[in-house]
């Protein structure tokens, strides 16, 4: 499972739109209000956003190479019609446990981006205002270092006394894998 998911994180990673992003200053992100600050963690309340976000079919290799190559087309194929897609980051890596497990990719639409959705395999997701508990880390990234900060964020908040979804939690990275430096954070959505 391990090394899964860390192809997972690579793929996403590595398969923006197009190009590579060195921070969010130079492309933009969803835009969040930080309701409070603690030791190890923050809580934000995020704006409404737009994605295109593509399920895996299973949690193997090929599933994983299959849907980074699936969102890579749709961009591409949006561009070459006229569509406009600005680069954006996060990327998300979402796993939701419980009786349906899922996993999915979805990378983050700019405000402006206009998709026409004519892939089944990719959806417009629209994600409502929310709030969203985060703990960043730096680092190359990887699903052990992912799995680790789910664990001490979810410590965090039941020590805090915060209610919150532990079925479904989101890896956010911020640059190529390749990068020199590296700035993710790991998402748990609250109740």
């Amino acid at each position: 499972m391990e090394k899964l998911l860390f192809t997972l994180v690579t793929l996403v990673l590595v398969s923006s739109c197009s190009g590579q992003a060195t921070s969010c200053s130079d492309y933009p992100c969803p835009k969040y209000d930080v309701i409070k600050k603690y030791e190890s963690f923050e809580e934000r309340r995020y704006v409404d956003t737009d994605w295109i976000t593509t399920k895996l079919s299973s949690k193997d290799s090929t599933s994983l190479i299959a849907a980074a190559k699936t969102l890579r087309a749709f961009c591409d194929k949006q561009k070459e019609a006229g569509n406009v897609i600005t680069d954006g980051w996060p990327a998300l890596v979402t796993i939701a446990e419980g009786d349906t497990p899922s996993m999915s990719l979805s990378w983050f639409l700019a405000s402006d981006s206009k998709p026409v959705i004519t892939d089944t395999s990719v959806t417009l997701e629209h994600k409502a205002d929310t709030s969203v508990y985060v703990r960043s880390y730096s680092g190359t990234p990887t699903i052990a270092a992912a799995e680790e900060n789910r664990k001490n964020l979810i410590e965090a908040l039941v020590k805090e006394g915060k209610k919150f979804n532990p079925a479904i939690s989101t890896g956010a990275f911020y640059h190529s894998y390749f990068s020199l430096t590296h700035y993710n954070e790991v998402w748990v959505y609250s109740a």
